[in-house]
């Protein structure tokens, strides 16, 4: 626990001193779910339920799926990591602890946005698994996907994939009649998050809040058993 803290500590101060990544993992998420919100004002044609799983999604994967494999891979190629794991840190508080200040600051947006949101009525128990499963799935596959980036800069090609996977997913079921909603369509992470925002606001024929939580947490778990296999920790040549 000390040895997260520290680290965490650590990645909080240099989140702060780098205006390139706070403003790529903070401002950039908030202005895209500005502008779903403010299209869901404007149109209606979601449903507030629909447009807070869009919201969701879109800052689970810039901010703790995209932000995170690039602070992973950038630490790695600092030799950060493998000084870290010389200190007696344990390799799960290590990558815990540089993914803490994407999660938190996932967090911190979806409190910041949830004010433009009418929360009046909502049921917490499926929107808070939505939140808390969706952030650790997508911090789970960005410790993967850093597996497989060999430098910061690459990033954007390597989350390609799993990032249009969630936010596909959500456009998916946007799309979709809450009852039309299969498990097929819940595998993908962005469809189970979107999925349970649209029962936690109550929209008729909206099911499935455990299969979608037991979904996105088999995902988490497949991607931390699979990330801890293959990780790199040395700096990729």
């Amino acid at each position: 626990m000390r040895a997260w803290l520290l680290i965490a500590g650590a990645e909080f101060t240099m989140l702060r001193r780098s205006a390139f990544t706070l403003s790529m993992g903070a401002v950039l998420p908030l202005a895209l779910g500005g502008l779903i919100l403010l299209a869901e004002a404007d149109t209606g044609r979601a449903g507030p339920g629909t447009a807070a799983g869009l919201l969701l999604v879109t800052l689970v994967t810039l901010t703790a799926y995209v932000s995170g494999t690039t602070t992973l891979a950038s630490r790695r190629q600092q030799n950060v990591l493998r000084r870290l794991r010389g200190s007696g840190a344990s390799d799960a508080a290590i990558l815990t602890a540089v993914l803490t200040p994407p999660a938190v600051l996932t967090l911190a947006q979806a409190l910041l946005l949830s004010v433009a949101l009418d929360l009046r009525g909502i049921r917490p128990g499926p929107l808070l698994p939505a939140v808390l499963a969706g952030v650790v799935t997508a911090c789970a596959l960005a410790a993967l996907t850093a597996a497989f980036t060999s430098a910061p800069e690459l990033a954007q090609l390597t989350t390609t994939p799993i990032a249009l996977a969630f936010l596909g997913g959500a456009l998916w079921v946007a799309r979709t009649p809450p009852a039309g909603v299969d498990r097929a369509m819940l595998l993908l992470p962005g469809a189970a998050i979107t999925q349970l925002t649209r029962i936690a606001w109550r929209v008729p024929g909206a099911d499935g809040s455990p299969v979608a939580v037991a979904l996105l947490l088999v995902t988490a778990v497949a991607a931390v058993a699979a990330a801890t296999r293959v990780f790199v920790w040395d700096p990729r040549r």
